[in-house]
């Protein structure tokens, strides 16, 4: 059986999870506090954008920086394990 390599991100905007099927993603990249604003207003912190080829919304605001999207995705791999943590 195949399973979905499945990894638990952290929303910027609440702190829910948005759970992501790694062979979805088509990229991320941090984002400045100049250029992104929520509700008007500039953020004070970066944040990762994380678009997956299933939708076209822009992708994903999350607290994870890449280094830590790629650090979730190698431990998978590395483990043949992708439970959600």
């Amino acid at each position: 059986m195949d399973y979905m390599k499945i990894i638990k991100l952290t929303s910027h905007k609440d702190d829910s999870f948005i759970y992501v099927n790694v062979n979805e993603i088509g990229h991320f990249y941090e984002v400045k506090d100049s250029q992104m604003c929520y509700q008007g207003e500039p953020t004070s912190k970066k944040r990762t954008v994380v678009g997956v080829t299933t939708h076209n919304n822009g992708g994903f605001n999350v607290k994870e920086t890449p280094e830590e999207i790629i650090e979730l995705i190698n431990s998978g791999l590395l483990n043949n394990n992708y439970e959600l943590r």
